[in-house]
């Protein structure tokens, strides 16, 4: 039974193997190779770009933060500073 061959469509080169193939497309043609990207990639991909934003995707819409004007947008912060220090008051004081 004869091997099955490669054949370069670029420069008519046989190969026996995919992988001296795919090399050969790399180096000597500049071909990347295309990967199909799975679900479970595409999943995967989403969580690491969610963790690198910095906040949960959908929040700036969710809770109006880009139709928000600067100075409404000061108040909250001021507030939820304010709730932050009442809030460790409480702890420290439970602590003693």
């Amino acid at each position: 039974m004869p091997k099955k061959t490669i054949k370069c469509k670029k420069c008519d080169k046989t190969f026996t193997r995919p992988g001296p193939f795919a090399w050969h497309m790399q180096s000597m043609h500049g071909a990347k190779k295309k990967t199909k990207v799975t679900k479970k990639a595409k999943r995967r991909g989403k969580k690491r770009a969610m963790k690198r934003a910095g906040h949960p995707k959908g929040s700036t819409s969710r809770f109006g933060l880009k139709t928000m004007s600067l100075e409404r947008l000061m108040q909250l912060i001021d507030a939820a500073r304010g709730e932050a220090r009442s809030r460790l008051a409480d702890i420290e004081a439970s602590i003693g």
